[in-house]
């Protein structure tokens, strides 16, 4: 795990290599006439771009990069963002929900079963009636008993929490 920020140096390799390695999973199902299969790792990789372009619409800066390198920064998990984005600027809320994906993904990060597969799935809804974003965690890891606050400006909804499975929602807060 990365403790600090990426530089742009640093965001850029591993942008690279990312890419690299798509490219050569693409080439080696061309090599073996998976054509099919080749198409389908494109249109995959097509989709996850395409996700972190309507990410720019929230206009939360931190959120977005927290996002975007999740992937690099907990290497324990397969991380997938998803998105319903329907309206925008985001901007007020973007320091607190950064600070609860960040908290709570260092702490079940710490907790990992080394040795199974472990994904964490976030997904947005930005609609006329607020903010939702929906953290899921599929896995195994140890016992989670810490329990941390958040802003007034949002809340959060628990909405199971095991060994196995940990779903919780941040949403805007409806109590000014």
């Amino acid at each position: 795990m990365i403790d600090k920020p990426f530089t742009v140096n640093e965001a850029l390799r591993y942008a690279r290599h990312d890419f690299l390695n798509q490219l050569q999973l693409i080439k080696m199902n061309i090599d073996l006439a998976r054509l099919e299969d080749a198409k389908a790792a494109i249109d995959h990789y097509t989709a996850e771009v395409k996700e972190i372009y309507a990410l720019s619409k929230l206009k939360m800066p931190l959120t977005c990069e927290w996002l975007q390198t999740a992937n690099w920064r907990f290497p324990g998990f397969q991380v997938k963002v998803t998105s319903e984005i329907a309206t925008n600027d985001q901007t007020a809320l973007d320091s607190q929900v950064y600070d609860v994906l960040e908290r709570a993904t260092v702490l079940l990060h710490s907790k990992l079963d080394p040795f199974t597969e472990q994904e964490l799935h976030i997904h947005i809804v930005c609609m006329s009636s607020g903010l939702k974003i929906t953290f899921e965690a599929n896995g195994e890891w140890e016992p989670l008993a810490h329990e941390f606050t958040h802003s007034a400006q949002i809340t959060l909804n628990h909405e199971c929490r095991t060994t196995k499975n940990w779903r919780f929602h941040i949403e805007e807060s409806k109590e000014g």
